[in-house]
């Protein structure tokens, strides 16, 4: 089994220092740079990708802490509704995807972009998102806050209470996985939509299954929010890149 590792934290007297607060930092930086460095490439201008991505992101991260309230503890809300805008609260991954992606588009399309932009921008945002996700991944597998069942598979961790798998960790491995095949993909032109349906194909079927690990977790017909947004994503990533290849046929 993989051994266990107390959070690394850097006491300042005055100030503690998380490592999961530094590399979810760390991880809005990567976004940003990637896009905004890749984006002339694709035919948007490095101003444009800035105000875009900086909406992307802050939308993101809004809707990351209002879907985790809504969707997954609900009972926060009723007992105080401003838990809603305590935004520097939890947070919910799949939730700051769908804000992202929905703000990004809103205003884009504000913004005055057309159909063939809109798309080659997202294609740069998602080509970054699987390095964001690995290194906020990494931040959740440090802080263990996202414990799964208990296991003694070689990918469970061996934690003081008992062994038991760590979903952030998991998560983070096939995230850094997906990362490399960006990479080894990246080596020639690609279809316009081809990272964002290529992220969700080889992310959203794997996260399905992940969440069947988790325990406490809040479900709605036996399947959390996560798997049902997994499933639409799957659905759709596969239906773009089959469309896709019928009419480079």
């Amino acid at each position: 089994m993989i051994p266990y590792w107390p959070h690394p934290t850097l006491d300042l007297g005055f100030y503690t220092i998380e490592a999961f607060r530094v590399l979810v930092l760390l991880a809005i930086a990567v976004q940003f740079e990637i896009t905004v460095r890749r984006a002339p490439g694709y035919g948007i201008s490095r101003e444009t990708a800035t105000r875009l991505i900086g909406w992307a992101i802050g939308l993101g991260l809004v809707s990351a802490h209002v879907f985790d309230v809504v969707a997954y503890y609900p009972e926060r809300l009723r007992e105080d509704p401003f838990e809603l805008f305590r935004v520097w609260g939890s947070l919910s991954s799949t939730g700051g995807m769908l804000g992202g992606l929905t703000g990004l588009y809103a205003v884009a399309r504000w913004r005055g972009l057309d159909r063939r932009d809109l798309i080659a921008f997202v294609d740069v945002v998602m080509f970054a998102l699987p390095f964001t996700l690995a290194l906020g991944r990494l931040g959740c597998a440090l802080q263990h806050d996202h414990l799964g069942i208990a296991s003694t598979h070689w990918l469970a961790v061996a934690f003081p209470s008992g062994p038991r798998f760590d979903l952030g960790l998991i998560e983070f491995l096939w995230v850094a996985g997906i990362a490399g095949a960006f990479l080894w993909l990246d080596r020639g032109p690609r279809r316009p939509g081809f990272w964002l349906a290529t992220f969700f194909a080889l992310y959203a079927p794997v996260r399905f299954g992940i969440d069947f690990l988790r325990t406490d977790d809040a479900t709605y017909a036996g399947l959390t929010p996560a798997q049902y947004l997994a499933m639409g994503a799957t659905l759709g990533a596969f239906g773009w890149l089959i469309r896709t290849r019928r009419t480079a046929a």
